[in-house]
């Protein structure tokens, strides 16, 4: 009996977690950045328009297979270069639900290069923003708990209308046209800068600014060899840092590693197919699996994402 009600204990305080930790949820829960290349924008608009002068995307997560009301985010969306003028748009379609909380909306990311001549005399600075617009609903009756006296749980359903923005700046050695070369990038993010919350009956919900911070490199001969680093932060009590290694035969496929301080393990594993698909050059397929190798983990199960996407080439 006490076994049980230790494991109801537990499953209450890691659903209140997710509420309280992702309520930012266009930043907390979206596929972690170096998982799937398209969508790292979302947490640094300076890397929009990668990889390719365009490409297209559609993207699904799920985190603890087996538990009730998980994370599940689903991402459909697309990106353009303009090399000429030095800028890259990218847009997406959302869809995110953790447990009582969800948010479908829009997110549009610009950034526009210059040539600052630091290390080499064709890098890149790049600048970006973001904006993000969508409804966000908070319905009680979805949160699966034991305690029935919390605030939050006696609240009646509710929604409202999010704006926000975010934006980035992102140094790269090499311009986006010759990113099958070996260099290397640094970076700074922000999103969700606008502070805001959702006041329920009893207790309000506010978010707080995402910040991250990415290094990386890639050491490219006839395969790709590639090792990213990811800070992500919202306060002192909510960071992680990730590792990506990943290595890529840029006809053929892909394969990588991920380790986060958070005590999770990813594989990921890939396909590129060459032809004509929707005028592009490369459909790419692919999937990750993780898991949480801490404590808490046998409780969380596993976690997967899948990727599609069609790559034009420069």
């Amino acid at each position: 009996m006490k076994t049980i009600e230790t494991t109801c204990w537990i499953r209450t305080g890691l659903i209140l977690s997710a509420i309280w930790t992702a309520w930012g949820v266009h930043a907390q829960q979206i596929p972690l950045p170096g998982v799937i290349r398209t969508t790292d924008h979302l947490w640094n608009p300076a890397l929009t328009g990668q990889p390719g002068a365009w490409g297209a995307h559609a993207t699904y997560s799920q985190q603890w297979l087996g538990f009730d009301g998980a994370p599940l985010t689903g991402i459909a969306g697309g990106h353009r270069n303009f090399s000429k003028d030095r800028m890259a748009l990218a847009a997406d379609l959302m869809f995110d639900g953790t447990g009582p909380l969800s948010f479908t909306g829009l997110s549009i990311a610009y950034k526009y290069q210059i040539n600052p001549g630091l290390f080499d005399d064709d890098d890149r600075l790049s600048f970006g923003l973001s904006g993000l617009a969508g409804q966000r609903r908070y319905d009680a009756t979805k949160a699966k708990v034991s305690d029935t006296v919390d605030p939050l749980l006696n609240s009646e359903a509710t929604s409202t209308f999010d704006l926000n923005a975010g934006a980035g700046i992102l140094y790269r050695s090499v311009p986006d046209n010759r990113l099958h070369k070996s260099h290397f990038y640094a970076g700074l993010g922000a999103s969700r800068l606008v502070p805001n919350r959702v006041e329920l009956e009893n207790a309000p919900l506010r978010n707080r600014i995402h910040a991250n911070a990415v290094l990386g490199w890639r050491h490219a001969r006839y395969l790709y060899l590639d090792h990213t680093l990811w800070l992500n932060y919202a306060h002192e009590e909510l960071y992680n840092l990730g590792y990506q290694f990943r290595i890529e035969n840029p006809d053929v496929f892909w394969a990588g590693l991920n380790l986060n301080t958070n005590f999770t393990i990813g594989l990921e594993s890939g396909m590129i197919l060459e032809g004509d698909w929707l005028r592009a050059e490369q459909l790419r397929v692919g999937a990750l699996a993780a898991y949480n190798v801490g404590r808490l983990g046998s409780l969380q199960g596993f976690s997967f994402g899948i990727n599609l996407e069609v790559v034009k080439d420069f």
